[in-house]
């Protein structure tokens, strides 16, 4: 049978094809309601439908007003014999401007960072949508509550707080610091990913070896098995609850241990060893499922750990007698990825690791600079000072630690922070809403479209926990060698965000020192050329006379008159001592010469579908079939000098249906080829220059049917 085949039908017909289990009759629609939820000191938990208004104050006590405005869920892929990738969104109006959430299912994007907007810290997590496509698996009304009653389920929290005021523990023994979706059983119980292609699991499942520790992540007030072989189930399942201060209670859950170590019914402190595990009714791999659920009770009630969670109330109290209040859930469901998130945090903070921080935001208004601040940044134990790059959504830039910046137009906008301390990297965005009317003046911002380091930030991306920052933003990257020191030109343009005519830029290069190597300086010129808002800066580095190694500087670009200006960028240059390669180069999906725009591309690890059917090197990306303008993937290889035929590798699994449009640059410009890789790989003949100024790029936009982004083959002719 086929591995692949993606679904693009009506939300009914996919329901049918699934036999979708009903949640409860229809109902008829009623007025929206508004919502007044305070920050406390543990998560909060809320459902929303179409039209709902929350506000939720802050601990400053300034409110952020978020209004559902729609709801979406689509399958990405379907891979059969596999599984299903879906992505669902909401889209919010956020202090008055819109901004939509993403979430991906079943690929590594499903451990995220959470959106932080306006001080908000917000995880999105899931959409009543998802499941009129995928059903729940066993609709026993227990998993059944994992089904939102309402439009979306959010959880929420002050951005300057943590998801509970102890510090966290690992869960489990995790080294790596992060949840590769691989270990999710099948590569598919991931939180509400598609168990075996057809089902919706409730929960998160974990791949380990038999005897593995399970360790207490916050202080317990009880715990026990729920169910366990000694009472006749068929497995061990064990919950912890936890009732904060403020009445909040948290249930915890695992399955499939094997012996509980610390006596039940009695409290459990965190960090405690409390069970050994995946090893009872554990299906085709050893593994621990996880859950997370959250409610409230009133103090005087008593805690018990065999207690059905949901006789915990709804985290949210109706009082107003509505009809809300009457359908409200029992008990809210959440990803257990929250919890992991938290004690990966922590874990961070405890080593010394690297951090990259942002202040807490508020929302803006166009024209009034807007100051920000890398408080709570730092370099990892044994690294240097820090250095900053920060880009603001609209193509401005600074690399000073507390920079001022003034936002032009009204919208959301994503502020990134990268630290550096000459070892490692780190980054962290929140968002910023932005009112107003457009200013009135020039406001500098820099763009170079041929680059990915000058690409905007989609406003809906998230970054993928635990994944190394592999660019800085605003950044030309160069490869020199002295049989060819001047690698191509490069061209930065200049853009007027606001009104009227940027007035003349002017240019000064500075050179930087590199991995604490003496100064260099003469490599590189960059001047400006053209008028008013067609002017550019073209880039030229020649690495002629100098050692191998790497070089550094800094162009600074300055239209006095002008909002935002200077900006800047950095060059980066690359000498190396050894040549190219000789033959056949390949460039894969996960070599470092590749590139995908972020938050689009995703791919699946589902154990399986067949090897054979895997792509290149055993994974791929796909587009979903979604045919966006911008998004593509770029593979760039360092080739020496001659002419290659370039191919789509034949591992790749490309579907019959598959077109799409490739860019080849190469010795002579910038072709573009449209391929029907599943009839011909071949792309076609082209000469190139040595080094890393050719590449090809994989382009979404007027594509049709499902692309897969995976290996590109440079083989010389001559062979």
């Amino acid at each position: 049978m086929k591995c692949w085949m993606t679904w693009h039908l009506p939300r009914i017909l996919c329901a049918s094809a699934f036999g979708l289990c009903s949640t409860g009759p229809a109902t008829e629609s009623v007025a929206a309601a508004t919502i007044h939820l305070a920050a406390r000191d543990t998560l909060s938990a809320v459902e929303l439908d179409r039209g709902d208004t929350l506000v939720f104050q802050l601990r400053d006590g300034r409110s952020v007003e978020l209004t559902v405005e729609d709801t979406a869920a689509e399958i990405i892929e379907r891979v059969v014999p596999g599984g299903i990738v879906h992505s669902f969104t909401c889209t919010l109006r956020i202090d008055g401007q819109p901004m939509t959430l993403r979430r991906y299912v079943c690929t590594q994007e499903c451990f995220y960072e959470p959106y932080v907007v306006n001080g908000v810290r917000i995880w999105l997590d899931i959409v009543k949508d998802v499941f009129e496509l995928i059903p729940v698996r066993y609709p026993r009304p227990g998993n059944l509550q994992c089904v939102p009653r309402k439009d979306v389920r959010l959880a929420l929290q002050d951005a300057s707080l943590r998801i509970c005021p102890q510090q966290t523990h690992p869960w489990l023994e995790e080294p790596r610091g992060f949840i590769d979706v691989g270990r999710c059983y099948n590569g598919d119980d991931c939180y509400l990913g598609a168990y075996e292609g057809e089902a919706l699991h409730v929960g998160m499942d974990i791949n380990h070896p038999k005897g593995s520790p399970l360790f207490a992540p916050i202080d317990f007030d009880t715990q026990a098995y729920f169910n366990s072989l000694a009472a006749g189930d068929n497995n061990n399942r064990w919950r912890g609850i936890r009732r904060w201060p403020n009445g909040d209670v948290w249930a915890l859950q695992t399955h499939h241990l094997i012996e509980l170590l610390q006596p039940e019914n009695e409290p459990l402190a965190a960090g405690a060893k409390y069970a050994t595990t995946a090893g009872v009714h554990v299906g085709r791999h050893e593994h621990t499922h996880f859950e997370f659920k959250i409610g409230r009770k009133h103090a005087e009630e008593p805690l018990a750990a065999s207690d059905d969670p949901a006789s915990i109330a709804c985290p949210i109290d109706f009082q107003d007698g509505s009809e809300a209040a009457q359908q409200r859930p029992e008990v809210l469901h959440l990803d257990p990825w929250i919890i992991f998130w938290q004690t990966f945090e922590d874990l961070k903070d405890r080593e010394g690791a690297i951090r990259a921080a942002i202040g807490p935001l508020a929302p803006a208004a166009t024209g009034r600079p807007v100051t920000f601040s890398s408080a709570g940044s730092r370099p990892r134990r044994e690294g240097g000072p820090l250095r900053f790059t920060w880009t603001f959504g609209d193509g401005g830039w600074s690399d000073v630690a507390q920079p001022a910046h003034v936002f032009a137009r009204p919208g959301v906008y994503p502020v990134t922070l990268v630290v550096e301390d000459g070892k490692d990297r780190a980054t962290s965005t929140q968002h910023i809403a932005v009112s107003g009317e457009p200013v009135g003046r020039p406001v500098l911002a820099l763009r170079a479209p041929a680059e990915p380091s000058f690409r905007p930030r989609p406003v809906e991306a998230k970054d993928v926990y635990g994944l190394p920052v592999r660019r800085v933003p605003h950044t030309l990257e160069l490869l020199a060698r002295p049989s060819r020191p001047r690698p191509r030109e490069r061209t930065v343009r200049l853009v007027n965000l606001g009104v009227g005519k940027l007035p003349p830029a002017r240019v000064q290069v500075e050179y930087l020192n590199t991995d604490g190597a003496r100064k260099k300086d003469g490599w590189l010129h960059a001047a400006a050329e053209g008028q008013d808002d067609g002017q550019a800066i073209r880039v030229q580095a020649d690495a002629t006379g100098l050692a191998p190694g790497s070089y550094e500087a800094r162009v600074v670009v300055d239209s006095p008159g002008s909002l935002n200006t200077p900006q800047g960028f950095r060059v980066a240059l690359h000498v190396a001592g050894e040549p190219p390669a000789v033959g056949t180069v390949i460039i894969d999906d996960a070599d470092a010469g590749c590139y995908a725009t972020p938050y689009f591309w995703v791919g699946h690890r589902f154990c399986q579908c067949p090897p054979d059917r895997r792509g290149y090197a055993g994974f791929y990306r796909t587009n979903g079939g979604r045919a966006w303008p911008g998004e593509f993937v770029r593979f760039t290889p360092d080739l020496r000098a001659g002419v290659y035929r370039v191919a789509f590798h034949d591992a790749t699994p490309f579907p019959p249906e598959s077109r799409f449009a490739v860019r080849v640059r190469h010795a002579s410009g910038v072709d573009t080829i449209h391929v029907q890789p599943a009839a011909d790989r071949s792309i076609g003949t082209f000469a190139f220059d040595e080094g890393m100024d050719g590449w090809v790029e994989i382009l979404a936009e007027g594509s049709g049917g499902l692309i897969i982004a995976d290996a590109i083959v440079f083989a010389p002719a001559a062979e």
